[in-house]
């Protein structure tokens, strides 16, 4: 074959390629997502088909055009992530295109495997979530040959370090020599996978609403019970405290405490985790999403949809009920951002999610508090979490319209939640009479997803 010949043909697969995956022909991308929960769709703990179409993933693909199947999962008032006895899928017959997998980090994203051969072997939220297909993500995404591949994976690797609300020590992080070679193999098997790779970095976990400083304190409290500047605790504790079932005494125990340093520890590592994923996105030529720089602008500058700050404090709009997962519009800002890297880097003009639209989907936003109350409206029986948010105080807001504020601390509420998680479990609520703090803990363990999803390093 001649020269000219050999540049003909290289330009006719760069012109096939280049209409395949144009904002305005008639052909679209075939795009697989790989990454954890953020991914799967969870909102207040759990994953389910009031959840999942609100994924980032999910509403980039309408934006680019692309099918998208989604393995919908039914749960119940009850339902948590990783139980597969009372969720179970939609339709198991369905391939998804949604690989991503609640608790996925770096090193589980190749090695965590779907095995199940049919849905009585489901005993997993790998097998849940990639049934009928078999294997890792990786592996699964290897034998699709996509076009685009979406992956977002490395905020488990810092997560349970914030999420451990009992052992803040920063002890959780995922070593970073771990995170490098594994991180590399994933990027390298994808760009060999498919056409065009697409990475996110990951963001700063500090500055999640899951975590409340001094300030929050005041808000949900009326005091911020000695805690420091520059210190952090949780919802889970400021929720024990509301209801009573503390008196304040865990902010003075450091283990759910996160000091400066353990602040700084984590923010350090999530900078050696970013630079790593720039670094080999780069030598791939490949884009990455500049997650953590979002949030930070989110922090400092939050925006207004519908005449309502959204932040990224707790019931402030961005996240879930969990103070973890993304809300509706936390979701609709995470696909812009994905959207302005695709469209900068592969030179395409696909639609952003309008102003408009924006503003509509925080209008009818279940997590966002609309009239600074204090609570949400929440989303009813979609999982435990839900189902409890009214008897812990932060959902079941019908009025919006009514200002001033749930009470501040009621030790008489505390009693009540016990006995609603108890009979919600199917458990005698007489139970509450032996109830002690650490029982109390062990129910918020629970109902966060601590027990189950935090991975031990």
């Amino acid at each position: 074959m001649n020269g000219r010949k050999k540049i003909l043909l290289l330009w006719l697969w760069m012109f096939t390629f280049t209409f395949s995956f144009s904002a305005t022909g008639t052909e679209v991308p075939t795009m697989v997502g790989l990454g954890d929960s953020i991914g799967e769709g969870v909102q207040s703990i759990d994953a389910n088909l009031r959840t999942q179409t609100f994924c980032y993933l999910n509403l980039l693909a309408a934006q680019l055009g692309a099918d998208f199947p989604l393995p919908l999962i039914r749960s119940n008032p009850i339902g948590i992530i990783g139980n597969t006895a009372l969720r179970t899928r939609l339709n198991p017959s369905i391939e998804s295109l949604n690989l991503a997998v609640v608790g996925a980090d770096v090193e589980s994203l190749l090695n965590d495997r779907a095995d199940a051969v049919n849905e009585a072997q489901i005993d997993s939220e790998t097998d849940l979530v990639l049934f009928p297909r078999m294997g890792s993500q990786v592996e699964i995404a290897e034998s699709i040959g996509a076009s685009l591949i979406i992956c977002w994976v490395g905020n488990n690797d810092a997560l349970s370090a914030v999420t451990s609300f009992d052992e803040l020590d920063g002890s959780q992080l995922t070593p970073v020599d771990e995170f490098e070679t594994n991180f590399n193999e994933i990027a390298e098997r994808l760009v060999n996978a498919g056409e065009n790779v697409v990475f996110a970095n990951v963001g700063d976990v500090t500055n999640i609403g899951f975590l409340l400083d001094g300030h929050d304190l005041r808000r949900f409290l009326g005091s911020d019970f000695g805690l420091r500047e520059g210190e952090f605790t949780s919802v889970a504790v400021m929720l024990l405290i509301r209801l009573g079932l503390d008196d304040g005494s865990l902010l003075k125990v450091p283990d759910f405490i996160l000091d400066v340093d353990e602040v700084q520890m984590i923010q350090e590592r999530i900078d050696a985790f970013n630079q790593i994923i720039k670094e080999v996105a780069n030598n791939l030529g490949m884009p990455m999403v500049d997650i953590n720089g979002m949030l930070n602008d989110l922090s400092s500058a939050p925006p207004d949809f519908s005449d309502v700050p959204i932040s990224t404090r707790y019931l402030d709009g961005i996240f879930s009920l969990d103070g973890v997962h993304p809300s509706n519009t936390g979701h609709a800002v995470l696909t812009n951002s994905f959207i302005q890297t695709i469209n900068t880097h592969f030179n395409r003009n696909f639609p952003l999610i309008s102003n408009d639209k924006l503003k509509d989907i925080t209008i009818k936003d279940p997590h966002v508090d609309k009239d600074g109350d204090g609570m949400v409206e929440g989303r009813p029986g979609a999982g435990l979490l839900e189902s409890l948010g009214p008897f812990l105080g932060i959902s079941g807001d019908k009025n919006a319209s009514l200002q001033g504020f749930w009470p501040l601390i009621d030790d008489s509420l505390g009693i009540q939640f016990i006995k609603h998680y108890l009979s919600i479990l199917g458990e005698d609520p007489q139970m509450v009479l032996r109830w002690n703090k650490d029982d109390s803990i062990a129910a918020f363990k629970h109902i966060f997803g601590i027990l189950a999803f935090n991975k031990q390093k």
